[in-house]
């Protein structure tokens, strides 16, 4: 999956699957929080969506990430429903330079 360094993408590996989220809602549980991920394939172009219940703490991550004004940071959930597992990371990448040889 490429990623532009002039943006500040949010990625989403859902089962090994990779995605972008095009747009993300939370509605606060007792101690958790349940979020809706609205996604694009970046090989197809098609949507589609997933929902999770979550640590709060991921929702603070992406609304973190989206108010910051740095640019070239990917923030990066992975979702694996066989372990029940969410985890995320934030991530800096580097421009690609050009191969002149």
């Amino acid at each position: 999956m490429a990623v532009n360094s002039e943006e500040r993408p949010v990625l989403l590996s859902l089962d090994g699957r990779g995605f972008y989220v095009v747009h993300y809602t939370a509605i606060p549980e007792s101690d958790l929080t349940r979020i809706r991920f609205d996604l694009a394939d970046p090989n197809t172009g098609e949507g589609g969506s997933a929902e999770a219940v979550v640590d709060p703490r991921l929702v603070e991550a992406l609304n973190a990430h989206n108010r910051e004004r740095e640019k070239g940071r990917a923030l990066l959930i992975w979702i694996d429903t066989q372990k029940n597992e969410v985890s995320w990371q934030l991530r800096k990448f580097e421009k690609l330079q050009p191969d002149l040889s």
